[in-house]
């Protein structure tokens, strides 16, 4: 069977940003019965769009948002096909040997830049291939690069690496997205019953369960925490801020955080929900602090001045907190010189702080 082999460029090429975003960025995407759903995270319904079936006439499965706003769908089973869609039309993109069983939870699929991965699971009539594939969208290749194992799902956490389910017993392949390789091998369990998974920026692992819960595991794979929702769960993804979206095989998704304290349910379909949110909130950057001071008698002036994208500030003088600020980014503030004078200022009620700025 011919194995198609390409240069994946997304370190270096993309796609020009959509002039007109597809969809919100706070909302909630689903995959289901062929459909695509754009719920708010309130739960009020805000798009649907119809999927095209691929030329197998077979279900989608999966979804993710491109980095440049495009939406990508896993379009199929035996036969599958990787369709994008632009705001006005879809393309297909097709891969020799790719295929997954014919259980409608597999199937998943994450990017980087103009480059898609989607995994693969042996199938008969020429889909005896397994692995992971990443397809080029700028020129349409593609590269199995592992081919050495079933996948059902793939999702790149977010501390920048991929996370592989390669079975329903909870064993996952952490991989380096720049060389494709594995790093680390985890196994969550050979109870847990998975179906999807994702991490934070810590590392630690998220998986949900045909048996109805969600798993909260750390970067050794050691359950720390569960939360019990019912139901068959068989897809999860997380944005930036820890808010966790989970569907189900009787077409419900639920909302939840990584603390996995509580959950709430909508109900979209009566059959398998993919869920992915279309744009994940980014949390800002640590605020950049500089300075500058003078000797006023006994005292020291000092002037910070700050830049951060959050909405304001707060700010710790010797390690106590000052006051919080917002809508100006400089301000003065005036001590006793023989004191300590060593300013900190932090994204308003985070820990994400700036380098010190010591006076004296």
């Amino acid at each position: 069977m011919k194995k198609t082999v390409s240069i994946l460029l997304f370190l270096t090429v993309s796609f020009p940003v959509l002039a007109d975003p597809l969809f919100q960025n706070d909302s909630i995407l689903i995959s289901s019965n062929s459909t695509l759903f754009e719920y708010s995270p309130n739960g009020e319904l805000m798009t649907e769009l119809p999927i095209p079936t691929n030329a197998s006439n077979e279900v989608a499965r999966d979804i993710t948002v491109l980095e440049d706003g495009r939406l990508a769908v896993f379009n199929g089973t035996f036969y599958p096909e990787l369709s994008v869609y632009d705001g006005s039309s879809w393309q297909s993109y097709l891969v020799d040997g790719w295929s997954t069983p014919n259980n409608g939870s597999y199937g998943g699929i994450t990017s980087i830049g103009n480059v898609v991965f989607v995994t693969d699971g042996y199938t008969g009539s020429s889909g005896e291939a397994k692995g992971l594939i990443a397809i080029n969208l700028e020129d349409g290749e593609s590269h199995r690069f592992i081919d050495t194992g079933d996948y059902i799902d793939i999702t790149l956490g977010k501390d920048s690496l991929f996370y592989a389910l390669k079975n329903t017993y909870g064993a996952v392949d952490v991989i380096d997205p720049t060389t494709l390789e594995v790093i680390r091998s985890v196994d969550l369990g050979h109870s847990s019953d998975s179906r999807g998974v994702t991490a934070n920026a810590d590392g630690m692992i998220y998986m949900v369960s045909w048996q109805g819960y969600v798993g909260h595991y750390d970067v050794a794979g050691v359950l720390l925490n569960t939360l019990y929702i019912g139901s068959n769960l068989q897809d999860i993804d997380m944005d930036s801020n820890g808010n966790i979206i989970v569907g189900d095989r009787l077409g419900r998704v639920y909302l939840t955080h990584e603390t996995l304290s509580t959950f709430d349910g909508i109900q979209i379909t009566n059959s398998n929900t993919f869920v992915s949110f279309a744009s994940p909130v980014t949390t800002p950057e640590p605020p950049v602090l500089s300075g500058s001071h003078r000797r006023r008698g006994r005292n020291i002036q000092t002037t910070l001045s700050w830049s951060t994208d959050a909405s304001g500030i707060d700010v710790y003088f010797n390690g106590q907190f000052v006051e919080s600020i917002s809508g100006k980014n400089t301000a003065v503030y005036t001590h006793f010189k023989k004191l300590s004078q060593v300013f900190v200022v932090c994204n308003a009620g985070t820990t994400d702080c700036s380098e010190e700025y010591v006076a004296n």
